[in-house]
């Protein structure tokens, strides 16, 4: 997930407002065909598709309100950020699936009213995010999202390009101090918050870093800020840098669901598998339950050598989503671990046969797999 920070600095999704709908049915209804329509776009790279589910005219309205421009300010702004285009940001999403060679999956309509999309996207190495999506449905029948969040942030679109976008230019302080909270802004800082925007915009995360560092608490150990410290720190390189921040964030906002996403590495890290359970719960309120976080509790109770507990999660994640082939990897390494090297032979088998792969000797070269690789189920699956 960490590599996951440094690519939200880039990709921003983030949740949708909409328009009032009579009939609740009707709209669960539009809600599941806008997230099927979003997760078929987003995997056949298809921009018009996806560029007309957004609307981005909507989204820069909102980005404005948030910022409370009003009259020419606020028409100046919106033309702005239409001008960059939605172009740049559906290419964007292209460019992260590409790169990790990742899918979208729809994942189901919320029970909030009016009802919203939630879509999870699976990012290979680079981790897993999920959008939760909230419609308008116009006049014209057409639902469109003009809004999202991204759990991965923990902050609506809207609040991405109208504030924490705006975070580091320091022209608004009146909007810097909602985003932060309440906390005061004084000359002073707002010059520093400017020149680490600058030195971001140069290239120069280690020196921004450096600066953000510096700011005085309330304001440096705000959420928002200690994110963009995290994620100057992994721009930059500087692992110690990003674990010291996160730590700041777990001793502050371990109960944050805003902060759950981004902790749950840093917890595995520390080998502290109750505050990973209690982070993938926190994120499951938001979500739901599905292959991912079950596979997630599988691998805690791994690390923390609960085997009955691991294989059952693993067991779940399965059930949810059989098409996903770690979850199926998850469980036969636990039948590894608890020695039953039949029914981890029975299952690598299995892999292979509904994922059409094939199994050597040498992908099992890792010392954890000896005992494996010396059994009699495992001779005769793959002898020498």
């Amino acid at each position: 997930m960490k590599q996951a920070i440094g690519w939200v600095a880039t990709l921003l999704f983030a949740t949708c407002a909409s328009a009032q709908v009579v009939d609740p049915a009707k709209h669960r209804a539009a809600a599941e065909r806008f997230g099927t329509e979003v997760a078929r776009a987003l995997n056949g790279r298809d921009k018009p598709a996806l560029a007309a589910l957004l609307d981005f005219h909507g989204l820069a309205q909102r980005a404005a309100q948030f910022q409370g421009l009003t009259g020419k300010d606020e028409k100046d702004y919106i033309r702005g950020v239409e001008s960059v285009g939605v172009d740049r940001l559906v290419q964007s999403y292209f460019q992260a699936l590409d790169s990790s060679h990742g899918t979208a999956k729809f994942m189901r309509v919320t029970d909030a009213v009016p009802a919203r999309s939630v879509v999870r996207l699976d990012l290979g190495d680079r981790g897993f995010n999920y959008f939760e999506y909230v419609l308008a449905t116009g006049t014209d029948g057409r639902t469109r999202s003009v809004d999202w969040y991204q759990v991965s942030t923990g902050e609506l679109m809207s609040v991405t390009i109208g504030g924490v976008s705006q975070l580091f230019m320091g022209s608004n302080r009146g909007m810097l101090e909602r985003l932060l909270g309440g906390t005061k802004v004084d000359e002073a800082t707002l010059a520093k918050l400017t020149r680490i925007g600058e030195l971001q915009r140069a290239g120069k995360p280690a020196e921004a870093l450096a600066l953000i560092k510096q700011l005085p608490d309330p304001l440096g150990s705000t959420r928002i800020l200690l994110a963009a410290r995290a994620s100057m720190a992994s721009f930059a390189e500087l692992p110690d840098e990003y674990d010291a921040a996160l730590a700041k964030m777990a001793e502050k906002y371990s109960n944050d669901p805003a902060a759950s996403f981004m902790l749950i590495d840093y917890y595995f890290k520390l080998e502290d598998m109750a505050q990973v359970l209690k982070s993938v719960g926190i994120l499951e309120q938001r979500v739901g339950v599905d292959g991912i976080t079950s596979q997630l509790r599988a691998n805690t109770y791994l690390t923390a050598n609960d085997m009955p507990n691991a294989l059952k999660y693993a067991e779940e994640s399965i059930r949810l989503e059989p098409e996903r082939v770690e979850g199926h990897d998850t469980r036969a390494t636990i039948l590894v671990q608890m020695k039953r090297f039949q029914d981890a032979v029975d299952a690598y088998r299995g892999i292979e046969k509904q994922f059409e792969l094939t199994f050597t000797r040498e992908v099992f070269a890792d010392p954890v797999f000896a005992q494996f690789v010396s059994s009699k189920p495992f001779q005769a699956w793959l002898p020498k």
